[in-house]
C-alpha cells in the first residue's frame, strides 16, 4: 500500500490528473479489505448552500446513480424513536470514522433501481487536510465486518486521498484563475497597446512579425531602446544560443497560422545576460478578420524559474538525504496516537517492517527504558507546551533482541489546530550507542585518574574542573569561585600566571605537551604540584595537575645517596682496580695447576729418550775404549816391527769389532746426539713458553700477532687434547693488535680448556682467526654437550661454575670477559644442549694515527 501510494503521489506531480489515480487507490482498498463496493467522494460547500458530496472514485461505476436509493436504521437518541435515513445522508454526516457492525440490518427501501446489490456492512472514513473535512471513504460487504485495527491500517490511504484532493483543488483554483486571466488578457489586448508604462515589455508588430512598437517596460527588461527594435524582428535582438529550437519553431508555425501563442523561453538582454522570458503573443484582426497586427505582452520570470529550479533541487536533495540517512524517522499524530516510523527505525531496533502495534503506547510500555521514560515525556511536554524550540533527549531504546541501545531523539511539531493545540510531532533516532559507550569509557578513565583535571579556555578562563581523590589536594578556591573566570584574573593563583601564559602560548604553537612544576606554601610545609597541559579541542587547553612533593622529596634523597654511593664507588673502583691485576695473576695461576699434568707429559718424554740415548752412548763409549786399548797395546807390542803375537791381537781386535758391530755404533752416535740435541731443545722452548705466559707484563699494551699467540697455546695444550679431540684449525692473515698479549693468551687458554672439557668422549675443536671489517675474530668451537639459555645467561656471572665442586673457581670467564672488556671488545657465546658450544672473540683494530696506548689510554 505504501509503495501505492508514493507511485500515487510522484503520479500527480506530473501529471496533475486525481481521478483515474483516485479510482486505482480505491480497488487497492478494497482489494487489501476485500470489500466488494466502494466509493471516494469529495466534500463540496457553498457559502448559501448545504453540504454535498461529489464521487471522484467508485466501484463498480454503474453503483453512483444508486447510492441515494439505500436506507439505514439509524439508532435513536434517549427517549426517541429509530429514523430511518438514506446511506448517502449517512455518509455526509458522519465525522468520525462509522462502520456498522454485524448483525445489525441495512434496510434497502423505496429503491429507485431494481438491481441494487444487498449491503451487509459499511465502513465511513472521513479525511481531511490541514483541520478542513475534504472527503469520505465508503467500503461496504466485507466479509467479517470492519474493526478499528482495519480503520487504523488506512490511515496513510485516507491521508493520501486528502492530499490528493486537496492538490487538485488547489490546481483547479490556479486553473480557474489562469483560464480567468487569459480572458481578461483577451479583452484587454486593446489597452495593452497604449500600456507604455506597464511592468510587463509590450512588443507590437505587423502581420509578418516586424517591430512597429515596444513600451518603456521592453526597454527596462531588454536594454534595448524604442528606436533599437523598431522594424527589427524581435528574435533578432533576444534570441541566444540558449533558446529553445523547438520553442523558436513553434512561435513560427503560430505566426504563420496566425494564431496566438503562450511560451516561456531563455531570452537575452541587449548586454548579453540571460534572462526566461514568458511570452503571450495573440494576433489582432481587423473588422474583416484579416491579420493586421501581433502583439506580445512579455514579463521576466527568471526569479520564479529560479525558486522552482532550487525547490526541485531542495526536494531532491531532501529526497536523497531521507535515503541515505541513517536516522529512524518517526511522525507522532497526538490525536490518535499512531506512530509511523521509517523502515530505517524498526531495523535499528530489531523489528521487521510489519511491526505489529505501532503507536505512541506500544513505544512507551515496549520500547522505551522505563528509566528514561518520564523525563522524556517531561521533555516531550515542554516542547509541547512551546518552551522550547525542539524536543531533544538522550535516552535508551530496548531492542527486540532484548539488548538496549543509545539513541539521539529530535523532535519538532510540524501541525497545529486553530487554538495553537500540536496536532502532529516529526522527528528522528540517531544510534549513538558507540558514542556513550565512548563516553563512558572516557568518564570511567577519567575516574580513575587521581589527579585534579582543569578545562580552560586559551585566554586562562576555567569551564570544567574534576577534583583530586587526594582529600589534602583541595583547590586554593572553591569551583563556584573561579569556573567561568579566567586565571589571570585570580590573585590567590598568581604564582601560576606567567607559567600557564607561556604553556598555553607553546601549545597554539604545535607543541604537543607542556609541563611545569611550581611550589605552594601550606600550613603543613611546602606543597609541590606538577601541571600538565594538552590541546584539547577549539580554543580549549587541559590541565592535569598532580601532587608530586612525595617525588620530590624522593629526588632529593636520591640526589643525596648518589652523591654518596659516587664516593663509594669512587673509593671501590680503585680498590678494584689494584685488585683486579692480582685476580687475573691468580688465574693464571690457576690455570697452571691444571697444566701441571701436561707440563710433566711433556718434560717426561724427551727426558726419557735424551737419558736413553746417553746410556747407548757410554755403551759405545766403553767399546771404544776398550778397541782404544786393544789398539794401544797393538801399537806397543809391534814396535817398528811387530813381532808374531801382532798377528794374533790384530785378529782380536777385528773379531771384536766385528761382534759388536763398532763401526755401526760409531755411524748411530751423531743420529743419536742430534736427536738428544733436540729434545733438548724442545724443553728449553716450552719451558720459556711457560715463562712467557705466567711473567706479569707491564701496563703499556703491545703489538701482537694473535695467530702467534694461538699457536703458542695450543702447543701447550697438546696434552689435554691428544686423547680428547682433534683440533682443526684456520688461520687467515692478520694485521699487528696492539694489546696485551699474555692476557690475551690467558683468554685462549681458558676458552680452549673448557672446549676439551665439554667433549665427554671423542671430538672436534675448530678454531678460526679472520679479520671482519675492522674487527680480529677469532671463534673456538667445539662438538661437546653444549648449554641451556639458563646456564648461557650466567657462565660470566663471578663464581658460577658447571664443575664438580674442587674443580674450578668459577672466575675464568668473568676474567675473560673483564680481559676482553679491557681491550674494547666483546664475547659472544651460542651454544644448546646437545649440539656444542661456539664462543666468538671480537677485537677491535685501531688506527697507526691513534694514541700509543690506542684504545687503553
Amino acid at each position: 500500500m505504501l509503495q501505492a501510494l508514493t507511485q500515487a503521489h510522484a503520479e500527480f506531480i506530473v501529471w496533475g490528473e486525481h481521478r483515474a489515480l483516485l479510482q486505482r487507490l480505491l480497488a487497492l482498498a478494497l482489494e487489501l479489505t476485500q470489500s466488494d463496493l466502494g466509493f471516494i467522494g469529495e466534500m463540496v460547500s457553498a457559502p448559501d448552500s448545504a453540504p454535498a458530496l461529489r464521487p471522484h472514485a467508485i466501484f463498480p461505476l454503474d453503483w453512483s446513480e444508486a447510492l441515494r436509493g439505500y436506507t439505514v436504521s439509524k439508532r435513536p437518541a434517549a427517549g426517541g424513536q429509530r429514523a430511518t435515513v438514506t446511506l448517502f445522508d449517512a455518509v455526509l454526516g458522519a465525522e468520525e470514522p462509522l462502520w456498522l457492525k454485524a448483525p445489525a440490518r441495512i434496510l434497502v427501501e423505496g429503491n429507485p433501481a431494481a438491481n441494487l446489490p444487498d449491503l451487509n456492512h459499511f465502513l465511513v472514513l472521513p479525511f481531511a487536510v490541514a483541520d478542513k473535512p475534504v472527503g469520505r471513504v465508503v467500503l461496504t460487504n466485507r466479509p467479517g465486518g470492519y474493526d478499528a485495527t482495519l480503520i487504523e491500517f488506512l490511515q496513510p490511504l485516507l491521508t493520501t486521498c486528502g492530499t490528493l484532493l486537496h492538490a487538485w483543488r488547489n490546481d483547479e483554483h490556479h486553473r480557474r484563475a489562469e483560464q480567468t486571466l487569459q480572458a481578461q488578457q483577451q479583452q484587454m489586448k486593446k489597452l495593452a497597446l497604449v500600456a507604455a508604462r506597464t511592468h510587463n515589455a509590450v512588443i507590437i508588430t505587423d502581420a509578418a512579425g516586424v517591430i512597429e512598437w515596444v513600451n518603456e517596460g521592453f526597454t527596462r527588461i531588454t536594454g534595448y531602446t524604442a528606436e533599437e527594435a523598431l522594424h527589427r524582428r524581435p528574435h533578432e535582438l533576444l534570441y541566444g544560443p540558449g533558446t529553445d529550437p523547438a520553442v523558436i519553431s513553434a512561435i513560427h508555425q503560430a505566426i504563420q497560422r496566425g494564431e496566438g501563442a503562450t511560451f516561456e523561453m531563455l531570452n537575452y538582454r541587449k548586454d548579453g545576460e540571460p534572462f526566461w522570458n514568458h511570452s503571450d503573443i495573440q494576433p489582432v484582426r481587423d473588422e474583416h478578420g484579416r491579420l493586421v497586427q501581433f502583439v506580445s505582452i512579455e514579463s521576466d520570470v527568471t526569479a520564479r524559474r529560479n525558486l522552482e529550479h532550487q525547490v526541485a533541487q531542495s526536494a531532491e536533495r531532501l529526497q536523497l538525504a531521507l535515503e541515505s540517512t541513517e536516522d529512524g524517522l518517526w511522525d507522532l499524530d497526538l490525536l490518535t496516537g499512531k506512530l509511523t516510523v521509517s523502515p530505517r527505525w524498526l531495523d535499528m531496533l530489531g523489528h521487521e517492517e510489519g511491526l505489529g502495534e505501532t503507536s505512541y503506547r506500544y513505544w512507551r510500555e515496549k520500547i522505551c527504558h522505563p528509566e528514561d521514560l518520564p523525563e522524556a515525556e517531561r521533555r516531550m511536554s515542554r516542547h509541547l507546551q512551546g518552551h522550547t524550540p525542539m524536543y531533544e533527549f538522550e535516552h535508551r531504546l530496548q531492542l527486540r533482541s532484548g539488548a538496549e541501545m543509545w539513541v539521539l531523539s529530535r523532535g519538532k511539531v510540524v501541525s497545529r489546530n486553530e487554538q495553537g493545540r500540536p496536532l502532529r510531532v516529526v522527528g528522528t533516532n540517531s544510534n549513538i550507542t558507540s558514542r556513550k559507550q565512548a563516553e563512558e569509557r572516557i568518564r570511567a578513565f577519567i575516574r580513575a585518574i587521581p589527579d585534579a583535571i582543569f578545562r580552560m579556555k586559551t585566554d586562562g578562563t576555567f569551564v570544567d574542573f574534576k577534583p583530586s581523590v587526594n582529600v589534602n589536594d583541595r583547590p586554593a578556591l572553591p569551583p563556584a569561585e573561579f569556573l567561568g573566570r579566567k586565571i589571570y584574573d585570580l590573585p590567590v593563583l598568581e604564582i601560576l600566571f606567567q607559567p600557564t601564559r607561556n604553556a598555553i602560548q607553546q601549545l597554539l604553537q604545535g607543541s604537543p605537551v607542556e609541563i611545569y612544576e611550581y611550589p605552594v606554601e601550606t600550613p603543613g610545609g611546602v606543597v609541590h604540584y606538577e601541571s600538565r597541559l594538552v590541546y584539547s579541542g577549539a580554543d580549549e587547553v587541559m590541565s592535569i595537575v598532580r601532587n608530586i612533593t612525595e617525588r620530590k622529596v624522593t629526588e632529593e634523597n636520591q640526589r643525596r645517596q648518589a652523591e654518596r654511593l659516587a664516593a663509594q664507588v669512587s673509593q671501590v673502583t680503585q680498590e678494584l682496580e689494584a685488585r683486579q691485576a692480582q685476580l687475573i695473576q691468580s688465574e693464571k695461576l690457576a690455570s697452571l695447576g691444571q697444566m701441571a699434568a701436561s707440563i710433566a707429559h711433556e718434560l717426561n718424554n724427551p727426558v726419557g729418550y735424551v737419558s736413553s740415548n746417553v746410556s747407548t752412548l757410554a755403551t759405545y763409549a766403553s767399546l771404544s775404549r776398550r778397541l782404544l786399548e786393544i789398539a794401544l797395546r797393538v801399537e806397543k807390542a809391534l814396535g817398528a816391527q811387530p813381532p808374531a803375537p801382532v798377528a794374533a791381537l790384530l785378529e782380536e781386535a777385528i773379531t771384536l769389532r766385528e761382534q759388536e758391530h763398532l763401526d755401526e755404533h760409531l755411524s748411530d752416535l751423531d743420529e743419536v746426539l742430534a736427536d738428544t740435541r733436540e729434545g733438548l731443545a724442545r724443553i728449553r722452548e716450552f719451558v720459556l713458553n711457560l715463562k712467557t705466559f705466567v711473567r706479569e707484563e707491564s701496563d703499556v699494551p703491545q703489538l701482537a700477532d694473535i695467530n702467534k699467540g694461538l699457536r703458542m697455546t695450543l702447543r701447550m695444550l697438546r696434552h689435554e687434547f691428544r686423547d680428547r679431540c682433534e683440533v682443526i684449525c684456520d688461520f687467515a692473515p692478520l694485521p699487528l693488535l696492539r694489546c696485551f698479549p699474555t692476557q690475551l693468551n690467558q683468554v685462549f687458554m681458558n676458552l680452549l680448556l673448557n672446549a676439551a672439557q665439554a667433549i665427554e668422549q671423542r671430538g672436534q675443536i675448530y678454531v678460526t682467526a679472520q679479520q671482519e671489517e675492522t674487527d680480529v675474530v677469532v671463534r673456538i668451537r667445539d662438538t661437546g654437550r653444549g648449554m641451556d639459555a639458563k646456564t648461557r645467561a650466567r657462565i660470566f656471572t663471578p663464581f658460577f661454575t658447571t664443575k664438580p665442586a674442587g674443580q674450578g673457581t668459577g672466575l675464568g670467564l668473568t676474567i675473560c670477559d673483564t680481559i676482553i672488556r679491557r681491550h674494547q671488545g666483546r664475547i659472544e657465546v651460542q651454544s644448546e644442549p646437545g649440539q656444542g658450544t661456539t664462543f666468538t672473540v671480537r677485537l677491535p683494530l685501531f688506527d697507526d694515527d691513534d694514541d700509543d696506548e690506542g684504545p687503553f689510554h
